[in-house]
């Protein structure tokens, strides 16, 4: 397993070690340190690994993609579990999300070959679909989409070098595709605060500098959001996918497939615009075209759409997943989503704010969706 210490890979190093799973993880070194790290990460969700690592069921081993690898002799290795990425979102100078996500799969097959590991599971994105927007499949997508960010690019060039390696025979390719990843859905805990949160802070930005004086009534800002009203916003909940990924690969009779891990029902632009004005005591905001607001902003707008455009794509590029494959491993294990329901939208801002969106003690915060799930 790579990215055991990470947001998703935490959850599913819990969900396989309570299921029985024996696992060899892949830790960055100083291995040490990365041990604390990940006990901390483990005991956050309630489980101690000490017993696990003592009976032998959790091996740590050194290593980091794309260049250094574990060696693979002394212990068996049935399955790869492919869960570390960069998820920064364009390249600034470091090689990524490049390095990681293409050169890195490419390391993990050779990795395979070498030890003639013939089945791997790896978590991609829902992103991969690029500019596809209606009815997107549980399939590869050929020819080539365009892309809005080198990180879904990067994904899909990932995923292009595994289905090379699935296609071969004897080998088996199982990938796992979640959307807008939001914490847990019944305590909201997260560990990573881009994508939902960086939005949901820049409206609480909004709130704090043009809610002066209101005296508790709601703060009327005129804004304008680039989208629809009617489009969807897929966000799913970390415990939901690790639980349907979890479920796939303890059963083979289920690999070999892509799973679309996204909101079946999943709420629309205005309805989040709706949670996130009730949340935050505020309203004005009306949705418009995206060429007469972006470049073209008010100062409270430019909060939002100019200096962290990163979260515009998001709002209006809003498509369809198709989920067959998925909705049959939750009838048969009677699994059922997590509702993105107004509830749901406030248990999860409670937790992030609760925890100052992710800033650590030196002042930084962890809002943008750079650096290594891992």
């Amino acid at each position: 397993m790579t990215g055991a210490t990470g947001f998703l890979g935490s959850f599913l190093l819990r969900d396989l070690l309570q299921r029985g799973r024996w696992i060899v993880a892949m830790l960055r070194e100083p291995l040490d340190e990365n041990r604390r790290r990940l006990q901390h990460s483990l005991q956050q969700l309630g489980v101690d690994l000490t017993a696990y690592i003592e009976r032998g069921q959790l091996v740590l081993v050194a290593g980091s993609l794309p260049d250094r690898l574990p060696d693979g002799n002394g212990y068996r290795v049935d399955d790869i579990l492919s869960c570390a990425a960069s998820l920064q979102l364009f390249s600034n100078g470091n090689e990524e999300p490049h390095k990681t996500n293409v050169t890195g799969t490419r390391r993990l097959i050779e990795w395979a070959r070498r030890y003639d590991v013939r089945r791997i599971h790896a978590v991609s994105t829902a992103y991969v679909c690029g500019s596809y927007i209606q009815n997107v499949r549980e399939k590869f997508h050929r020819p080539r989409p365009e892309f809005q960010t080198e990180y879904e690019s990067s994904k899909w060039l990932a995923e292009s070098h595994l289905c090379a390696w699935g296609a071969q025979d004897g080998n088996s390719l199982t990938v796992y595709r979640p959307s807008l990843l939001v914490g847990d859905s019944r305590s909201g805990y997260t560990t990573q605060y881009g994508g939902f949160y960086q939005f949901a802070r820049m409206v609480s930005l909004l709130k704090e500098r043009y809610g002066e004086g209101d005296n508790g009534n709601p703060t009327y800002i005129p804004l304008r959001i680039p989208g629809r009203p009617d489009d969807p916003q897929n966000f799913v909940p970390v415990d939901f996918v690790s639980r349907i990924v979890a479920e796939v690969i303890t059963n083979e009779e289920l690999h070999g497939r892509v799973y679309h891990l996204t909101d079946p029902t999943p709420p629309t632009n205005g309805q989040v615009k709706r949670y996130l004005e009730d949340y935050f005591n505020m309203h004005g905001g009306y949705f418009a075209d995206r060429k007469e607001v972006i470049n073209n902003c008010t100062p409270a707008e430019s909060l939002l759409w100019e200096h962290y455009e990163v979260v515009t794509p998001r709002v209006t590029h809003n498509p369809r997943f198709e989920q067959d494959n998925t909705t049959r491993v939750m009838r048969a294990a009677d699994i059922s989503f997590p509702a993105m329901d107004r509830d749901r939208f406030f248990t999860l801002l409670d937790y992030a704010i609760s925890h100052r969106w992710g800033q650590r003690n030196n002042g930084r915060s962890d809002l943008t969706l750079v650096g290594q799930d891992e």
